[in-house]
């Protein structure tokens, strides 16, 4: 890997509590609704102590951290009514130039006394659509690539709301979020995209195990033409 100094600004640093919501005809758990913080915090291993999650396919090491560009919160205002206009997707960090075309599998950036690496892009929950009543919320996301995506922890530390992500090291396989996205949701039998990407063994496990089923009905769907 080589080393690249660049930083990026971080909006908010947020997190949230489980509380049950109805939208609309809907009603459920979640830590959605996440606030900014104004004081420092310690990042663990699972993510920002204090920060809830109502189900456990929402955290673990792999998603320990979730970060949303605030590049394409002007874009949202538009189509998305109660905007709080902090950490509308729920994310962890909301930050300033990192997106999935630039973030790549497996770069490692310094977050305050942290280290964190790029693992996966964020996959997009109905919840989003019941909270801000557009049944095509979803949808619009995976079709803009706007998703956001997920850090792991490498070194655990004490975080701020000042802090910038400082690019450290950029993956030399230059797997973007925004690739593994087209493979997961328009170029779905890209065989040779999906081989590039389950070669970075820095990819997230649930992921991995995702495009590997992805790859196996293509071979057999092939294998039986």
């Amino acid at each position: 890997m080589h080393t690249i100094t660049k930083k990026y600004t971080v909006k908010s640093l947020n997190l949230g509590k489980i509380e049950t919501h109805t939208y609309g005809k809907q009603t459920f758990d979640t830590a959605i609704r996440k606030k900014s913080l104004q004081e420092p915090i310690f990042l663990s291993k699972i993510g920002l102590v204090g920060d809830e999650h109502a189900y456990k396919q929402h955290g673990g090491e792999d998603k320990a951290l979730c970060l949303y560009p605030y590049d394409y919160y002007t874009y949202w205002e538009d189509i998305l009514s109660n905007v709080d206009n902090t950490a509308i997707f729920g994310e962890n960090v909301t930050v300033i130039g990192l997106t999935e075309d630039v973030a790549c599998i497996g770069d490692v950036f310094s977050y305050g006394e942290a280290v964190i690496q790029v693992t996966e892009p964020r996959v997009p929950c109905y919840k989003l659509a019941a909270r801000y009543e557009v049944p095509d919320m979803v949808n619009r996301m995976v079709d803009k690539g706007y998703t956001g995506f997920m850090f792991r922890v490498l070194q655990e530390g004490i975080v701020t709301p000042t802090d910038e992500l400082i690019l450290k090291e950029n993956h030399p396989q230059q797997v973007t979020v925004s690739m593994v996205n087209e493979v997961r949701y328009k170029d779905r039998e890209n065989v040779t995209k999906i081989e590039h990407i389950l070669a970075v063994e820095e990819l997230a496990g649930s992921m991995r195990e995702t495009l590997e089923k992805q790859l196996k009905s293509i071979r057999n769907k092939n294998a039986t033409n």
